[in-house]
Formats: C-alpha cells, sequence, structure tokens
C-alpha cells in the first residue's frame, strides 16, 4: 500500500511541475524552488497521515484478533457449561430415581411399624379384656354361691376399675409411641422430597386416620388417666408439624351437626342429649387438605336426640 501512494505522489509531482513548466517557460529559478518545497512539504503531509493510516491498521488488527481469542475462549466456555449442564441433569434424574425408591420403603416401612403397633395394642388390650372377664367370673360365682361379703364386692368393683384405667394407660401409651413413630418418618419424607413435586401423600393420610382414632378416643376418656395430656400434646404437635409441609388435618370434634355439611356421617341415637341436638362426637375419618385442596374427605359419627 505504501508503494502504491508512493508512486500517486510522484505522479502528482511529475504533473505539477511539468505543468508549471509549460504554463510559464520564463519562470525564474525561485518560483521553481518554491513549487518543489511545497510540493515537498504535501508530500511529507501524506506520508505522515499514511504512517498514521498504517498504525490504525495495525492497532485494528491486533484488537480483531484479540476479540477472535477472546471469542475461542467463550465458545469453549459454553461447551464446558452444555457438558455440565447435561451431567447435572443426568445426575438429578437418578437421584430422583433413587429419591422415589426411598420414598416407597420409607412409606411401606412406616405402615408396616404402624400395623405392627396396632397388633400389639389389640393383643394387650384383649388380655386385659379377657382379665376383666375372668373377675367378672369371678364375682358372679362367689355371688351364687352367697359367699361374698359386701367389703368383697366393693374390691372386686375397684379391681374392675383398676383393670379399666389400665387399659386406658395402655391405650395411652402405644398411641403415644405411635406418633412419636409417625413424626420421625414424616420429617424423614419431607426432608427429601424434591421442590416442585407433588408429593405422596399416603403417609399423612395414614397419620390423620390414626389421629381421628385418638380423638375419639380422647373425648371418651377421663382427664385424669396417666398420660392423657401427654397424648393430647403429641396429637397437636403432630397436626402443627404437617400444617408447616402444607397440610391441613380438620378436627370437627364437638361442633354442632346440620344437614348442610358435606360428610359421610353415621347417626347414634342418644337420649342424654337435648331434644332435636346433633353433636359431632366421633371421627373415622379426618379431613384432609393439601396447600388448599382436599385430598380426602371427613367420616364422622353424629349423636342426635331426634
Amino acid at each position: 500500500m505504501k508503494k502504491i501512494t508512493s508512486i500517486i505522489i510522484l505522479a502528482l509531482v511529475a504533473t505539477q511541475f511539468a505543468f508549471a513548466v509549460k504554463q510559464d517557460k520564463p519562470k525564474s529559478v525561485t518560483t521553481l524552488e518554491e513549487t518543489s518545497k511545497e510540493l515537498k512539504q504535501n508530500l511529507s503531509k501524506i506520508q505522515s497521515e499514511l504512517n498514521n493510516a498504517d498504525k490504525q491498521i495495525e492497532l485494528q488488527g491486533s484488537q480483531i484478533r484479540q476479540l477472535s481469542t477472546e471469542n475461542n475462549e467463550i465458545r469453549t466456555s459454553i461447551d464446558s457449561l452444555k457438558n455440565q449442564n447435561a451431567e447435572l441433569q443426568n445426575a438429578q434424574a437418578n437421584d430422583r430415581k433413587t429419591f422415589e425408591g426411598n420414598l416407597r420403603k420409607t412409606v411401606n416401612a412406616t405402615n408396616t411399624a404402624i400395623s405392627q403397633r396396632t397388633v400389639y395394642g389389640a393383643i394387650t388390650c384383649l388380655f386385659l379384656i379377657i382379665l376383666i372377664i375372668g373377675i367378672v367370673y369371678l364375682i358372679m360365682k362367689k355371688i351364687k354361691d352367697s359367699s361374698s361379703s359386701l367389703d368383697e364386692v366393693k374390691k372386686t368393683q375397684e379391681a374392675l376399675q383398676t383393670a379399666h384405667q389400665k387399659i386406658l394407660e395402655e391405650s395411652v401409651k402405644l398411641d403415644s409411641k405411635l406418633l412419636e413413630l409417625a413424626e420421625k418418618q414424616i420429617n424423614s419424607a419431607s426432608t427429601t422430597v424434591t421442590k416442585g413435586e407433588e408429593p405422596d401423600h399416603s403417609l399423612v393420610v395414614k397419620l390423620a386416620d390414626e389421629i381421628a382414632r385418638i380423638e375419639t378416643n380422647l373425648s371418651k376418656m377421663d382427664k385424669s388417666v396417666k398420660g392423657y395430656k401427654q397424648l393430647v400434646q403429641a396429637k397437636d404437635r403432630m397436626i402443627n408439624n404437617v400444617r408447616a409441609n402444607g397440610y391441613e388435618i380438620v378436627s370437627l370434634m364437638g361442633q354442632d351437626y346440620n344437614d348442610g355439611m358435606q360428610f359421610e356421617a353415621r347417626f347414634v341415637p342418644d337420649e342424654t342429649l337435648e331434644e332435636g341436638k346433633r353433636i359431632i362426637t366421633g371421627m373415622i375419618k379426618m379431613q384432609v387438605n393439601y396447600n388448599g385442596k382436599m385430598i380426602q374427605p371427613a367420616q364422622i359419627v353424629v349423636s342426635q336426640n331426634i
């Protein structure tokens, strides 16, 4: 590019020089020197501009090379991020499969443990019932033989009350253990739920059914029974724990019943109530809501005097 420019400049100089000679041949040497000086100045100015242009070209070339290098680095980073994203998606898929398997195992283990507790409770209650039957048989036998005194009858009644108290205490103890186990399972399951996925409600629904049974038993139990207060606290604590995970277990115990309630109800007569009165005195199944949506309707027992 410099050679071409130099040739152009020399041509311009020669042309102007020739034009000057042709126009005024008699001009003095001084005039020619001035013209030559002016042409040299122009040539120097053009040469300076060419040098500046070359520097600009070199600077732009350097910037282009730098941008090309940065572009290559960005492409390399993008490829690396794509690979990391693919690995992350594969890891998430594997984690999801592992979580689903663990959750199924947890639910199955919980259901098995709850079933075992129920069986143990039933066996204990059956044993105590047999004991009561044996005591009643002895009472009847003594009364029949007319060999028992009034004091003996009172002692036997006290023994029956003691046995009944033992049954209630054992029932309270078993229910407390059951709630303790369920609380651990609920906490374990809630920490492994992936955000945005619909959780498995079966464990909470099973717990709600147990709470319905416990509330019904507590309503018929004297508050002086050993462990009564602790069982109430454990029940309320469980209801609050599941509420933190979006669940609401709705209790209807003690509420007045009306025909507008959309629940499955079983009615039992109770002449101790005020005439025309209908009250919910038992829960077969609790109403369970998840994030404001009902996932299980309530089943209730209604005492009435109609």
